[in-house]
């Protein structure tokens, strides 16, 4: 019997939180709970984006740049951003595909800006469209809204 692409095959949760000590048993026959799959993207993005590069002693290009260059104007910054989560996602969320970052400034607190991430995940064989809401506040942190 062949093995599936990994391209074709159902992606779960995170080789982390399978490992935690109270995680459920999972099934290899049953595909994943289409609800866990999607905490686990939302937890998952949250913590990559919150890594700075160079924090991974074993994946040092893990995580985004420092964005507090303040020669830069808020668009060119959204712009950068945008490319880095991009960059980052691809590299180190394979769950999802075919990515479409969004910038949308948040005009009632200038200081935040929020991003929205539209992309596909294959869960259960099925391919669904999966959106993140991102908000990057003033204390550079990004928290899935």
């Amino acid at each position: 019997m062949a093995l599936p692409d990994a391209e074709d095959s159902a992606y779960g949760v995170s080789f982390f939180q399978r490992l935690e000590a109270d995680a459920p048993k999972r099934s290899v026959t049953q595909g994943p709970d289409p609800a866990d799959v999607f905490e686990s993207l939302k937890h998952n993005v949250s913590n990559l984006l919150n890594a700075r590069i160079g924090e991974s002693l074993s994946a040092p290009e893990l995580g985004l740049i420092d964005f507090n260059d303040a020669s830069l104007s808020s668009h060119d910054l959204a712009v950068q951003i945008r490319r880095a989560i991009r960059h980052c996602l691809q590299t180190y969320e394979p769950r999802l595909k075919n990515m479409d970052i969004i910038v949308q400034p948040d005009n009632g607190s200038p200081l935040n800006l929020r991003f929205q991430i539209v992309a596909s995940v294959n869960v259960g064989a099925l391919h669904r469209k999966f959106q993140i809401d991102l908000l990057l506040d003033s204390n550079r942190k990004y928290r899935v809204v």
